[in-house]
């Protein structure tokens, strides 16, 4: 009886210790490659005040990300972050495994603060050590090849 006691408590151990919440998304940037923009923010801590500042300024910008297609990714610590459609969105958990490897891949390091914008098609545009003004923001995208090719398919003027 002990042994089958025992062999169920160690089927059951690797579920419990793998299981992650349900809520949590395993993010990968080729999965958002020509669908989305990704603005990174990357803080040593929730009460980074470089955060704060950048959370501030992108505050009511919502319509201006939305229409650019950018994502919002903020990394907080090793291996916490969220993501969210716009500033004023709700965030949606990231797996600890995918903060982290977020971190590496854009080589942060745990207590640096760093804005990082990448493009549709994945590639790092411009990175910066301050909080980025939301309208330098936005030229700099609007400046992008595939951003003014949208701009006048919006417009209706087409190619």
């Amino acid at each position: 009886m002990r042994q089958l006691i025992l062999a169920c408590v160690f089927l059951l151990l690797p579920t419990v210790v793998v299981t992650t919440p349900a809520d949590t998304i395993d993010f990968r940037l080729e999965d958002h490659r020509w669908e989305h923009r990704l603005l990174f923010v990357f803080a040593p801590s929730d009460t980074n005040e470089a955060l704060a500042q950048q959370e501030d300024v992108a505050e009511g910008h919502d319509p201006g990300f939305r229409e650019r297609d950018l994502l919002v990714l903020t990394v907080v610590g090793q291996s916490q972050g969220t993501q969210r459609a716009a500033p004023g969105a709700e965030p949606q958990p990231l797996m600890a495994a995918a903060a982290r490897g977020l971190r590496e891949r854009f080589d942060v390091l745990r207590g640096a603060f760093r804005v990082v914008l990448a493009g549709k098609d994945g590639t790092e545009k411009c990175r910066g050590a301050e909080p980025f003004p939301v309208r330098s923001l936005f030229d700099t995208i609007d400046a992008m090849p595939m951003r003014q090719r949208e701009m006048r398919e919006q417009d209706g003027g087409g190619e």
